[in-house]
């Protein structure tokens, strides 16, 4: 499997965007190293749409990057750390972007749960979710 951080092209919208000082740990999971930050980093709190096509299922959401800039993620195929310690909502979608499986599962359930959802022929891709907050976490391709 195959996950990736931002599937979309990341814009930061200056005025949108919050610089927010990491005060917690396990709080601020980057979206694009797929590491938590670490108390006394930065991170920006922006908008982010994961979709790469048009769908009614198109929403931003609310997402944490490194500021300054980190290493973007290099996937090895397993289960990223960051995903495998919360509990998240995963989405299932066609070529077409509609909805066509979904699921909640502990992180440490996802390659499980990906992969019994991958066995459906018509499902192209998952988004991936961390289920408390809703906020976007990877996407998966086969």
């Amino acid at each position: 499997m195959k996950f990736t951080a931002l599937p979309a092209p990341l814009t930061i919208d200056t005025p949108k965007s919050i610089l927010k000082p990491v005060d917690a740990t396990e709080s601020y999971p980057c979206r694009r190293c797929l590491q938590d930050a670490e108390i006394g980093e930065n991170v920006l709190l922006l908008s982010y749409d994961p979709f790469l096509g048009s769908s009614p299922y198109t929403a931003p959401g609310p997402i944490f990057v490194h500021h300054p800039a980190c290493l973007p993620f290099r996937c090895d195929g397993s289960v990223p750390d960051q995903q495998a310690r919360r509990v998240l909502s995963v989405r299932a979608y066609d070529a077409k972007h509609m909805m066509v499986d979904q699921g909640v599962v502990p992180g440490r359930e996802l390659e499980g749960k990906a992969e019994e959802i991958f066995r459906d022929g018509n499902v192209e891709y998952i988004h991936v979710h961390y289920a408390g907050a809703g906020c976007f976490a990877v996407r998966i391709d086969r």
